[in-house]
């Protein structure tokens, strides 16, 4: 069938689409020449300017009922958010920068390292060779007390050579013969200085 006016009887949507389309279209180029005019332009700025300035009062009230009903509701406001945000912010920059002194310290022993190890063996031998003096100054101690003591014992020894002899007991006589009186024992103190003597 043929078409009047762009309308086709078989097809009704399709028909209904076209009309959609062409309103459309007439519709954007009106509203773009008139939203395009400096008047509307102006209109516009005026509204909003009185709309902000009616909405200020309205907001503010909000903004007030809400942190009443935050706070008891034990609920942080947007404002307290925002302050822990930013916290939280310059609290992860201070790590981030923590972070970096931290690795630039490990970089600087690292390369530091020889030179460390170095001063620790240096300090190593060194305590080693003062306790090593040590020891020799305890042996010496030893060894000059053992002296000092033998020294005593010899000059002991030599006094009581040098001191006269004693008196000769006179001898029993026994049925008309004599009898050689035995000598005396060495006592435990003569048996060590002889020792002392022929050890030193």
């Amino acid at each position: 069938m043929a078409q009047k006016n762009g309308i086709t009887p078989n097809d009704p949507i399709g028909s209904l689409r076209s009309l959609r389309d062409a309103t459309l279209d007439a519709w954007a180029k009106t509203m773009v020449e008139a939203v395009n005019t400096e008047t509307f332009a102006r209109g516009l700025g005026a509204y909003l300017d009185t709309y902000l300035a009616a909405s200020a009062p309205l907001q503010r009230a909000v903004d007030q009922y809400m942190k009443t009903a935050l706070a008891r509701l034990s609920l942080p406001s947007r404002d307290e958010v925002v302050t822990l945000a930013k916290r939280m912010t310059s609290v992860e920059m201070r790590l981030d920068d923590i972070e970096v002194k931290i690795d630039q310290i490990a970089v600087a022993i690292r390369a530091q390292a020889p030179v460390i190890v170095e001063m620790l063996e240096e300090e190593l031998a060194q305590s080693a060779r003062q306790e090593g003096e040590q020891v020799e100054l305890d042996g010496l101690e030893d060894r000059l007390k053992t002296l000092d003591d033998k020294t005593d014992r010899l000059l002991h020894l030599l006094e009581r050579l040098q001191a006269p002899p004693p008196p000769p007991a006179a001898p029993r006589a026994q049925r008309g013969r004599k009898v050689k009186e035995p000598e005396e024992p060495p006592t435990a103190e003569d048996i060590k200085e002889d020792r002392a003597i022929e050890g030193f």
